[in-house]
Parts: C-alpha cells; structure tokens; sequence
C-alpha cells in the first residue's frame, strides 16, 4: 500500500508523464507509456486538418478529445484548489470545432496551463476525497492520452 504521504508526489511525476512523456532514462520507458508519448507532444504532431477531422465517421475529433482533457485537467485542479467552489459552465467540449488554425493553437495552449494548473494543485494537501479526485483527473487524462497517441500512429502509418 502506497504511504499517503507519498501519493501526491507519484500523482504528480505520473501527470508529469502524461503530459511529456516518460524522462530520459536508458530504457526511454515510464510507468504506462514510451518515449515521446506524452499529451502535449501528441497533440502537437496533428495537423490543423488531422485534429478537426473525426477520429472514425461519427466519432469526435482530436480537437474535441483534447478538449475534454483540457476541462478534465482544469476542473480537477479547481476542485482540488477549492472543494466547495461552484465549478464554471462548461463548454460543450464535444461540439468544439476550431475554426482556423490559430484557434487549434490556442486549445494547445489552454491544455499546457491546465496540466500546470493541476500539477500546481498537488502541492496542496489533499483530502482522502482529494487524493481520489486527483487520481481520476489524471488517470482519466492518460486513458485519453492513450488513445490519442493510438490514432495518431494510425494517420502516420504506424510509424
């Protein structure tokens, strides 16, 4: 069993592998995933037309996955700031298609400050209640960006 005092710390490096990758090391390898499979660097390799274009017919797009991770980040980390707080409306992220390029940039940009955001936050002491949150966000922030890195190595061939 994890010491509680040490979960925060593996929440943590394990958002920090969301979001980059695993570090350096020999073996380029983290707890879930390879080297240069992190969030950012994968939504970063889309194209403006890849991102908008549905993943499947009749399936959301990259933009609209990135989205929803975005405001999965972002919430988890407002409720870790304040449990109390009365989360904002938000968007229908699943609606969500950037119209040019620049608005495509901007959710990149947006999705950056959320990863901080929650990674700010767990430096906060966390309640048991806390701790499951937090574990969610970024356990759920990793399933998506699984899947995202699984597509994007379908329109690249596999490569």
């Amino acid at each position: 069993m994890t010491d509680p005092a040490t979960l925060p710390e593996l929440l943590r490096e394990t958002l920090r592998e969301v979001l980059y990758g695993p570090g350096g090391g020999p073996l380029r390898s983290g707890l879930f995933s390879e080297g240069e499979a992190g969030l950012l660097r994968t939504v970063h390799a889309l194209t403006f037309v890849q991102a908008t274009a549905p993943v499947a017919p009749g399936r959301p797009t990259p933009a609209q996955y990135t989205a929803h991770v975005r405001e999965t980040l972002e919430f988890t980390a407002l409720q870790l700031a304040d449990p109390h707080a009365l989360l904002p409306q938000g968007g229908d992220v699943w609606t969500f298609h950037p119209a040019h390029l620049q608005a495509w940039r901007a959710e990149l940009v947006a999705l950056a400050r959320a990863g901080q955001s929650l990674y700010d936050a767990l430096y906060l002491p966390l309640s048991p209640e806390g701790q499951r949150l937090a574990l969610g966000g970024v356990t759920h922030a990793a399933y998506h960006t699984g899947a995202l890195r699984f597509h994007l190595g379908n329109l690249q061939g596999g490569s």
